[in-house]
C-alpha cells in the first residue's frame, strides 16, 4: 500500500482533532482497500507526529467491537520503520492473535512482514515464540524465508 500523492500533500494538514472523523471513515466505508490507506497513509501519517498519543488511540482501536478500527490498530505504523513501537504491535497482535478474522490474520502478517524488512531477527523471535494463526504466519514470514 502506497500512500498516493493525494494523502501525502492533505495529511500533513490533519492534526489529532481529525482522528474522530477519519475513524468515522473507517467504520462507514469498511472495506480492506479504503481502510488500508486510511490506516497507514492517514492516520499513520498523523499518528506518526504524535507519538505521545499512540498508546491511548492504538489502545480504543485494537479494543474496539469494530474490526475495521481493530484492523487500523494492527497497520497505523505499518511504515514506521525504525520508530515502530513494538510493544503496541505485539498488543495489536495479541490481542487478535486467535481471530478467525480473515482481515486481522491478513493484517497481522501483513505488519510483521513490513516490520521485518527493519527488524528481521525481532520478526524471527516473535513468529517462533507466539502460536500464530497460518495465514499470519505464512504472510509474517513470506520475505524472510528468502533470507
Amino acid at each position: 500500500m502506497s500512500c498516493n500523492g493525494t494523502i501525502r500533500r492533505w495529511v500533513k494538514f490533519y492534526n489529532l482533532a481529525h482522528i474522530h472523523r477519519i475513524e468515522q471513515f473507517i467504520v462507514t466505508r469498511s472495506w480492506w482497500d479504503t481502510v488500508d490507506g486510511l490506516a497507514t497513509c492517514t492516520v499513520g501519517g498523523v499518528m506518526k507526529r504524535y507519538p505521545e498519543a499512540w498508546a491511548e488511540y492504538a489502545d480504543r482501536w485494537i479494543h474496539s467491537d469494530q474490526m475495521w478500527l481493530n484492523r487500523t490498530g494492527i497497520l497505523f505504523q505499518l511504515k514506521y520503520k525504525d520508530q515502530t513501537n513494538t510493544d503496541l504491535l505485539h498488543l495489536a497482535i495479541h490481542t487478535h492473535i486467535a481471530s478467525k478474522e480473515f482481515f486481522l490474520q491478513k493484517a497481522i502478517g501483513w505488519a510483521l512482514r513490513e516490520y521485518a524488512k527493519t527488524n528481521p531477527e525481532w520478526v524471527r523471535d516473535y513468529v517462533e515464540l507466539h502460536a500464530l494463526m497460518p495465514l499470519s504466519r505464512r504472510e509474517a514470514l513470506k520475505r524472510l524465508e528468502s533470507r
